[in-house]
């Protein structure tokens, strides 16, 4: 999929923006779950993709209820210029999601098959783990977890270099993009929260689980 650059673009490729009402049974379906919006009015796409991320995360929120926080809770945002990023998170607890990816999860699903194949993400994830990376974030963020002093434990490595290692050929290539570590957690929950048996990532949030509750 080549990158779609603003809101026009979007349009002439897929159609009209969701309804009035449309919008608002999204905007409700999430202050339900204490999820905010940013930048939906004019979604270009099918509203039960956005519910199922919101459900996505609301699973996530039940191990680690502070990333509901009232003040600095999650937000979701469509984003027009994430190039050709699925999604990133900013300030600690703003999920972007790419306007262009997330208009046709046909598309978004084909897109992250080749690059599982390719094995940048966890083997056995599906799309539906893009928000469940970012919610890892989000978690790292509020509760101060330290992905690389967790990584080792489960890894059983000292050095941050083992580690990194490691988490390429036991998680995925994208999981060692930064030295510090950062992208570990995330993609461990993206494998745990997927279900899909990765033992690493079954440990590594498992630990995150504990030293939250101790955070508590």
């Amino acid at each position: 999929m080549e990158a779609i650059s603003g809101y026009k673009a979007l349009v002439a490729q897929y159609g009209t923006p969701i309804l009035d009402e449309q919008f608002k049974e999204l905007r409700e379906y999430a202050n339900d779950h204490k999820i905010k919006l940013s930048g939906f009015k004019d979604y270009v796409g099918d509203i039960a993709v956005m519910k199922t991320v919101i459900d996505d995360i609301s699973e996530i929120a039940r191990d680690f209820p502070d990333i509901l926080d009232d003040r600095d809770g999650i937000w979701l945002e469509l984003d027009y210029g994430l190039g050709t990023d699925f999604a990133t998170t900013r300030s600690g607890h703003i999920i972007h999601l790419n306007a262009g990816y997330f208009s046709d999860v046909e598309e978004l699903q084909s897109e992250y098959n080749a690059a599982v194949a390719e094995g940048r993400f966890v083997k056995g994830t599906d799309w539906r783990a893009i928000a469940r990376h970012e919610a890892g974030h989000v978690v790292a963020a509020i509760y101060h977890i330290d992905s690389m002093d967790i990584a080792k434990s489960v890894f059983g490595k000292k050095s941050s270099a083992a580690v990194l290692l490691e988490a390429r050929d036991r998680l995925s290539i994208y999981s060692a993009e930064y030295e510090d570590g950062r992208e570990i957690i995330s993609e461990c929950f993206s494998g745990y929260y997927s279900n899909v048996g990765n033992v690493y990532a079954d440990d590594f949030v498992k630990q995150v689980i504990k030293e939250a509750g101790d955070f508590r």
